[in-house]
């Protein structure tokens, strides 16, 4: 029986995404814990591309099998191979009220019930901009993180991309003095400015793609900038490099999400060295699993089709970020303000990766 870095070997082959033994560990480990593929995904913490070509390849080599409602159970010889692995199912210990965050969501109850009225009939996402919004306790988590660490109340915020509606939220909350969107999606454009108008709320939205230059009079603008930008390394220095330049001075804030269903860690590294060195600014915070999504309506269309196991309705809320802080310093800064055209969502880690056969 092949050994954990053969079937790591043969996955990178496949996906081009670094794979190691240690991963192959985590997702069988997750496998044992649930039959549920996308809540395989959820516990492993890999991209779905290297999840779903594991769990592939232990299909052909007889160690697993996908039932009829697509659910993933190890037979006999499978549960022989993880005992002689001594893989066990993958443990949780999350707290369920704050769903990881360590945030009291007790004293943000007015804030939920208001923005859920306001929202009811918000656009819905889309995949012409890679769209996927977050849950309520997602967006107002994200008020209270901001809030807590100085970086919402009396500020400027920016918000590049706003199908979570946060500026909406923020608004809500009544903290922030100014906020900005710049969101590429006309409906939100639009959906946002007519809440802000009926409720009074300091918001500006205005149709922006962040590969073109900010408006100058925004630049060095803001305290705070929040984003939930796309994931392959050009996407991401753009549009974080983006959001630095708008900040205006030492000590400014910035939060993005960041996943590792389509970032590697050999991205997160490579990502992080542009934060330290390119635009030298500082992690402060990481939190794992911070955002979840609510699932979009038009995955199972677009990912996977050669597999059962994924063309399968997720029971879960499966697809996570972490939330980054980062704060800049007196040497911090961002990118040139001049178009940089890029790609913006496919590479061999994304949902729809440079392999798929779907």
């Amino acid at each position: 029986m092949e050994n954990l870095q053969d079937i790591a070997h043969q996955i990178y082959q496949k996906t081009g995404v670094m794979t190691s033994s240690k991963d192959v560990e985590k997702i069988l480990s997750a496998a044992a814990a649930t039959p549920h593929f996308w809540e395989i995904i959820t516990l492993s913490q890999k991209p779905f591309s290297v999840v779903a070509e594991i769990i592939e390849l232990l299909r052909q080599k007889n160690l697993l099998e996908v039932e009829k409602n697509g659910d993933i159970k190890f037979n006999s010889k499978g549960l022989e191979y993880l005992g002689s692995l001594k893989i066990a199912p993958k443990r949780t210990y999350t707290c369920h009220a704050c769903e990881g965050r360590g945030i009291n969501f007790s004293k943000l109850e007015d804030l939920i019930k208001k923005f859920d009225q306001v929202t009811v009939n918000r656009p819905k996402a889309i995949s012409d901009y890679d769209q996927g919004f977050v849950t309520t306790q997602t967006v107002v988590g994200r008020i209270a993180l901001m809030a807590e660490r100085g970086d919402l109340e009396g500020k400027k915020l920016l918000v590049l991309g706003d199908d979570d509606l946060v500026s909406i939220a923020a608004g809500l909350s009544g903290m922030p003095t100014e906020i900005v969107v710049m969101e590429i999606d006309d409906r939100l454009v639009e959906y946002i400015n007519e809440v802000a108008n009926k409720y009074n709320l300091p918001i500006k939205a205005m149709k922006y793609d962040f590969r073109d230059k900010l408006p100058e009079e925004y630049v060095g603008y803001f305290d705070t900038f929040i984003t939930d930008p796309p994931e392959t390394i050009e996407a991401l220095e753009i549009c974080i490099g983006r959001g630095i330049s708008a900040l205006s001075k030492e000590g400014c804030a910035g939060y993005f999400g960041l996943t590792l269903i389509e970032a590697s860690l050999e991205k997160w590294n490579v990502f992080q060295q542009i934060l330290a060195s390119k635009f030298k600014v500082v992690v402060t915070d990481i939190i794992h699993d911070f955002n979840h999504y609510v699932n979009w309506d038009y995955l199972l269309n677009t990912i996977g089709k050669q597999y059962e196991f994924v063309q399968v309705e997720p029971k879960l809320n499966w697809y996570r970020s972490s939330m980054y802080r980062i704060e800049t310093l007196k040497d911090s800064k961002g990118i040139e303000n001049e178009y940089k055209p890029c790609e913006l969502y496919v590479d061999e880690e994304a949902l729809i990766y440079r392999g798929d056969k779907a």
